[in-house]
């Protein structure tokens, strides 16, 4: 894996020094800038693929710098005191406790990124990792990328998870922001960490994540709104609205959005309602009608089933029907084949 830039040490009485060093032969322009005491960076134009300890000379001058770690992001002053002093007991460590070392500052690392810089094979890095995991020392979140974290900084998170989710069930909270939760943890929601977290939560609590929240199960509903629910579906009835949006009942009811909105949610997690697409909804009992309407047409008509056909079978709009099919597509019971659909359902 290459890089922009690395630690390493230089003896050296300037802050900065620019100048060529010496790579497969040939000089590369570097600048380097001191970190503190003998350490500094090497900023490279390019990424460069360097070694652990690889000795870097300079083309008209007489040094030597020691290549150390890469850099491997933005650090502010305090995380570079750290790093500095780890760096300055590097020469009486090993490569694997040094990398351990770095979660503490880092706190997460892709090990994977590392295998060239530390001569690391991968199987046998891959190995030393999970005896660590079994010790309590690393905690693999993705195998794949042996992406990893401190079993201490793992804890933590956890820990913090739990709190958030059962102060939530104990004042009986419906639902979470996922943005509240990546708010609170400090953690991108796109990460393989934060998703990796709930996922291990949804097996111990009864949650589901829904679109942008976290919706808990087993929350009982007011009387009010046991009556919103109701009106709702008094008024998907009374409108035949089978396939429909939030914004198609606000517009044409006396119900607010955040009030749809919550009972949908309700609803979805109370299997009796299957959300489609990011607009459209639809309840199970009007999906279950429509999936055994498909196999009896499978049954009389073959397998093969066109969006003529499919309006024919549901009396439904062009626009609902799209969202019918693709999402049939995502659940496997049907299969997109030209301008048909195979119907995958067994009859």
């Amino acid at each position: 894996m290459k890089f922009n830039s690395y630690f390493v040490v230089l003896e050296h009485p300037e802050t900065n020094v620019t100048g060529n060093i010496i790579l497969d032969d040939k000089p590369v322009s570097v600048t380097l800038n001191k970190v503190e005491d003998s350490v500094f960076t090497v900023h490279f134009k390019s990424q460069m693929e360097l070694k652990f300890r690889q000795k870097l000379g300079f083309k008209t001058r007489d040094l030597e710098a020691k290549v150390l770690f890469p850099v491997l992001s933005k650090y502010n002053k305090r995380k570079l005191k750290k790093v500095c002093s780890l760096l300055n007991d590097i020469d009486e460590m090993a490569t694997i406790d040094l990398m351990v070392e770095f979660l503490k500052i880092e706190k997460f690392l892709k090990v994977e990124k590392l295998l060239d810089f530390l001569s690391f094979q991968r199987d046998e890095i891959a190995q030393t990792l999970i005896h660590m995991e079994l010790k309590e020392i690393v905690k693999i979140i993705d195998f794949q990328n042996l992406y990893i974290t401190s079993y201490k900084n793992y804890l933590g998170y956890v820990s913090e998870l739990n709190a958030l989710f059962t102060h939530a069930q104990e004042n009986n909270v419906k639902d979470i922001n996922v943005s509240d939760v990546e708010a609170q943890l400090k953690i991108p929601r796109a990460s393989i960490f934060f998703n990796y977290l709930l996922a291990k939560f949804q097996h111990q609590l009864s949650f589901r994540i829904l679109r942008d929240k976290i919706v808990f199960k087993k929350v009982g509903l007011t009387e009010k709104e046991k009556q919103v629910i109701n009106e709702i579906k008094v008024f998907l009835h009374k409108n035949k609205l089978v396939v429909f949006s939030i914004e198609e009942i606000v517009k044409n009811s006396d119900i607010t959005f955040k009030v749809v909105n919550n009972s949908l949610w309700f609803l979805i997690n109370n299997n009796e309602l299957v959300q489609l697409n990011e607009k459209y909804f639809i309840l199970q009992e009007d999906l279950s009608k429509i999936i055994n309407r498909l196999k009896k047409f499978k049954r009389n008509q073959g397998e093969f089933i066109d969006i003529k056909d499919f309006r024919e079978l549901t009396l439904f709009s062009r626009k609902y029907i799209i969202a019918v099919l693709e999402y049939f597509d995502t659940q496997n019971i049907t299969a997109r084949d030209g301008n048909k659909r195979k119907i995958l359902l067994g009859v």
